[in-house]
């Protein structure tokens, strides 16, 4: 079934905030396979509530593009948008700060349609491009397709950790 794009109501956050840490669990845990225990947990102490902290706030700055997906009247997704500032020559960039589906209902066209209206919302206000993070581990597998199958091109980037 088709999900329903609506706005995000500031009732929605402790569901959108329960629902992400669901859907990035796989990355954190592979993360913390990649880094071991010790440094991941030098890095990341207590990544369910920096993350939770995080999209309450990217949610709350970000209130009127934050986008959330419904399927049979639940909340099943959410993305947030962000229009960057002009650089030098006038390009206004769109970051894609988040987006998350609930691994109960990932591949069901959720995702894509967060995708499809994010982007609506960037070539809306204006945005000459959009970018997104991600991470190049098994667990952001699912998220690396999506962004593919959507048009992105990935440049490689490395992130170091070492414990000191």
């Amino acid at each position: 079934m088709p999900a329903l794009v609506r706005t995000f109501r500031p009732d929605d956050v402790d569901v959108l905030v329960d629902l992400s840490l669901r859907a990035w669990e796989p990355a954190f845990r592979a993360w913390r396979s990649i880094l071991g225990p010790r440094l991941f947990g030098l890095t990341y102490p207590d990544w369910r509530q920096s993350q939770a902290e995080t999209v309450r706030t990217s949610c709350a700055q970000h209130a009127e593009r934050t986008i959330v997906a419904e399927a049979d009247s639940t909340v099943v997704g959410f993305a947030v948008v962000v229009i960057g500032t002009p650089d030098d020559d006038g390009t206004l960039p769109g970051d894609l700060e988040m987006i998350a589906v609930d691994p109960a209902a990932q591949r069901q066209g959720a995702g894509r349609q967060l995708m499809d209206a994010a982007l609506d919302l960037m070539r809306d206000a204006g945005c000459a491009y959009v970018n997104v993070w991600t991470g190049g581990d098994d667990g952001h597998a699912p998220a690396r397709a999506m962004y593919e199958a959507s048009g992105f091109t990935a440049l490689p980037v490395v992130h170091y950790y070492r414990e000191l």
